[in-house]
């Protein structure tokens, strides 16, 4: 793992959390929204009409008129079904309401780039990032009857700060921000160290790139939880190299519980050359996998927003966490032991018995998914 030291120093978290039950995220998001004195940076992808959504929304309200500073971020795509008339509720009660990139026909390109990003910062102490979203679906497990599997990472300590002015500034961080440690020691000692990772098309790459680095890196085992999957050539080839040097890669999606059926016989387009190429394929059983989350070797984790596919690796603005620590790589470890146990494992043989409808709609996808990364990858450097 020495590729993975030539960057910002690790900074130490506090009194860290990681959940993957979403009834659990959202006791504690609502707990801590509740208990904030000074200020709530709130950003997230998808935050739709709903009976949890409107429950959100009335404590941030209620926060507001308290006098706390509220700000809440949302993209303009995937918060489509937001309702106008609680932006004027929020700015009513003294809150703030920013829209990230609004679709309209004058610039469209640029704004066909999404933030993708969910944080939530409290009074400038607390920060919890992830895969969640601010939806019922995410609650009651539409289109099936479990919860969503997810994951969230809260904590304490010199990394707040950081993420903080990224969402002021709503910009990449310079080199020279991420190097400095920020003020205030942490009061306790810790054994867990984070580094940011903000990834902010087309200025910073930096998810892929350390993503890369990482599964360069890996020796032992390199395990990817993540529900959309159609990484480019670079990144499917450096997985397919680490399996000869005997690494055991295994990736962990979605399966017959999914919001994207479609995109998901897509996805599936993948496993041929997976499989031949001795990678490791899982579909998740129980709910639907929203999840993104990495291990390396059991020493280097990854947890956040970026799935491991183009759109969040090269267009997306996305923010995750490296992580590095026995407590909670362990947790990482374990959680991907039960969510294996949950799940079944795709043999090659198995594949090969599939319904023969399937293969030729899954190489026509297969053609769609090439030409729109070239398209849009275009002369890019890998």
């Amino acid at each position: 793992m020495a590729k993975l030291q030539h960057y910002p120093a690790w900074l130490p978290a506090e009194d860290w959390q990681l959940l993957s039950e979403m009834p659990a995220i959202a006791a504690l998001l609502e707990d801590r929204l509740r208990a904030a004195q000074s200020e709530i940076l709130f950003e997230n992808y998808i935050f739709e009409h709903g009976v949890w959504p409107e429950k959100i929304l009335d404590i941030l309200c209620a926060r507001a008129a308290a006098g706390v500073r509220v700000v809440l971020r949302l993209d303009a795509f995937g918060s489509h079904g937001f309702p106008e008339r609680w932006i004027a509720q929020l700015q009513a009660a003294g809150g703030s309401f920013e829209w990230y990139h609004r679709l309209t026909w004058r610039g469209w390109e640029k704004r066909l780039r999404r933030s993708h990003r969910r944080i939530v910062l409290i009074d400038g102490d607390w920060l919890a990032v992830g895969g969640f979203a601010i939806a019922d679906a995410w609650l009651r497990g539409d289109p099936g009857r479990v919860p969503y599997r997810e994951l969230l990472f809260a904590c304490r300590g010199p990394i707040v700060p950081l993420v903080r002015r990224l969402f002021l500034r709503n910009r990449p961080l310079a080199r020279r921000e991420l190097r400095r440690t920020a003020a205030g020691a942490p009061s306790v000692a810790s054994d867990t160290f984070l580094r940011l990772l903000a990834a902010t098309p087309p200025e910073r790459y930096s998810i892929r790139r350390r993503y890369l680095a990482a599964f360069r890196a890996a020796r032992v085992s390199l395990w990817v939880a993540t529900p959309y999957f159609n990484p480019d050539p670079v990144i499917l080839s450096a997985l397919y190299a680490a399996v000869r040097r005997g690494v055991d890669v295994r990736i962990l999606l979605a399966g017959r519980v999914t919001d994207h059926p479609l995109l998901r016989l897509g996805i599936q387009a993948y496993y041929q050359k997976l499989l031949r190429h001795g990678v490791r394929v899982y579909e998740y059983q129980e709910t639907f996998l929203h999840a993104k989350y990495v291990l390396v070797d059991g020493l280097w984790g990854s947890v956040g927003s970026a799935n491991l596919d183009f759109l969040s690796l090269w267009f997306n603005r996305e923010l995750n966490l490296e992580l590095r620590g026995r407590g909670p790589l362990l947790t990482l470890h374990t959680l991907f032991r039960r969510e294996f146990s949950r799940s079944r494992e795709i043999s090659l043989a198995h594949w090969h018995r599939r319904s023969w409808w399937r293969r030729p709609l899954e190489w026509l996808l297969a053609q769609i998914d090439r030409r729109i990364q070239a398209r849009a990858l275009g002369s890019r450097r890998y």
